[in-house]
């Protein structure tokens, strides 16, 4: 009896060490998600303040939301763009396909058409990895940047490919090891300036997480 309730005991504390140390991993595992998120975050508000200051640099938005090269990139990019539409990711495995992934967000936008207005069309504006923000500091993250511009659904025109109402929006996306991606939706609003020599009116009109 006594031999019985030994290895009952030795079961119960080996039953409770083995639940402390699977509470204990996935705290950790927790944890490490909770960073990735964090960082994601902040990698993709990053890229749209990035963008949006290069609106602002931009002379004129004419060729913003027209096609480039090709049809998936804009004829009037940012200054943040990678060598390649197929770039190595930054944690390593297969190269991205940035043309696979705007048809993939294209076909999500499309799929929310009931939403009324313009369909709005996107085009690659900037990408590149997001130590390539910061030139010759050791590389120390895995994200890679990507910011779309499209015209507003409000604009009215019927064009997807001409903002006539001086609103473009931006989706700045971090993506991460796996499947990791944050995005952040930026709508921007100019208005040329009535006096030769003045500077445009520009301002930000909203700013919210992409879905």
């Amino acid at each position: 009896m006594a031999l019985l309730t030994a290895l009952v005991a030795t079961t119960i504390l080996m039953a409770l060490g083995l639940s402390v140390a699977l509470l204990g991993t996935a705290d950790v595992t927790l944890a490490a998600h909770d960073r990735e998120a964090r960082g994601l975050t902040s990698a993709s508000h990053a890229a749209a303040t990035m963008a949006v200051a290069d609106l602002h640099a931009l002379p004129s938005w004419s060729a913003l939301v027209a096609a480039g090269l090709t049809a998936d990139t804009s004829a009037s990019p940012g200054r943040f763009v990678d060598s390649t539409l197929t770039p190595a990711a930054p944690w390593g495995g297969a190269p991205l396909d940035l043309r696979a992934l705007t048809t993939r967000f294209q076909a999500q936008s499309d799929a929310v058409a009931s939403l009324g207005g313009d369909a709005p069309i996107w085009r690659l504006f900037e990408y590149g990895p997001v130590d390539r923000l910061v030139p010759g500091v050791r590389r120390t993250s895995s994200y890679y940047l990507v910011v779309w511009v499209a015209d507003d659904r409000a604009d009215g025109d019927g064009d997807a490919s001409t903002d006539s109402n001086g609103v473009v929006v931006l989706r700045a996306a971090a993506l991460g090891w796996g499947s990791g991606r944050i995005d952040t939706e930026v709508s921007v609003f100019r208005q040329p300036a009535a006096a030769a020599g003045a500077p445009d009116s520009f301002r930000i009109l909203t700013i919210r997480p992409g879905h």
